[in-house]
């Protein structure tokens, strides 16, 4: 059983490349609130967090530089919340694959225009928010960061916070903000500054055809 459970542990205390330390624990939460009491608890606690997606970064974005520490699972935080055709918007948790992303938009004939990395089929869209991954369609479109218009995090304390086009009093999210941008500094941070929840991305209309060059 040692043997076992060490070695899932390790498993989240490596990318794609190499590891440091081995976690505590890695937890995987369902739900935002769940989220927010596993941060709580962590925090009274004085034990790191690091959030991880699908596991295919090799920026050291989600690896452990001390043992009190604890992975964050995300991928059961997988729910498309809404899909707005009228508005051309999408809004999704954050351990959502962009394979599964893509497919339920096609039902309406629509996409985000950057639509995922290579490893679509099981990164989830967090990483690539997390990352500022820059993969299929970013040579028109830009950066996975550059598509969000809202976006909810959860902070080291279970504080749970609504940037972007998510803090509107009223209204839905399909504009990203009013005044500063609070949302900018969770973005391209690797998890550092907060645990991403849920994200609002623009959508585009299919392409009928599509080419691509290398």
């Amino acid at each position: 059983f040692r043997r076992v459970l060490f070695r899932s542990r390790a498993l989240f205390a490596e990318d794609v490349f190499r590891s440091l330390e081995t976690p505590l624990a890695a937890v995987a939460p369902g739900s935002v609130e769940e989220l927010s009491a596993v941060a709580a608890a962590c925090n009274s606690a004085g034990v790191a967090m690091v959030p991880r997606g699908g596991g295919y970064s090799y920026t050291d974005g989600y690896l452990h530089t001390r043992n009190d520490s604890v992975t964050i699972d995300t991928r059961r935080l997988n729910r498309i919340l809404e899909i707005n055709p009228t508005d051309m918007y999408v809004t999704v948790e954050i351990g959502c694959t962009w394979a599964a992303l893509n497919d339920a938009l096609a039902q309406h004939n629509l996409r985000t225009p950057y639509w995922g990395p290579l490893s679509g089929l099981t990164s989830v869209v967090g990483g690539a928010l997390s990352q500022n991954s820059i993969f299929f369609g970013s040579g028109l479109y830009g950066s996975a960061a550059e598509q969000a218009l809202g976006l909810t995090v959860v902070l080291a304390d279970g504080t749970v916070l609504p940037t972007g086009g998510h803090a509107l009093a009223h209204g839905k999210p399909f504009m990203k903000h009013y005044g500063p941008d609070l949302m900018g500094p969770f973005l391209a941070d690797a998890g550092a500054l907060g645990i991403k929840a849920s994200v609002t991305l623009r959508c585009i209309r299919r392409p009928t055809a599509r080419r691509h060059i290398s």
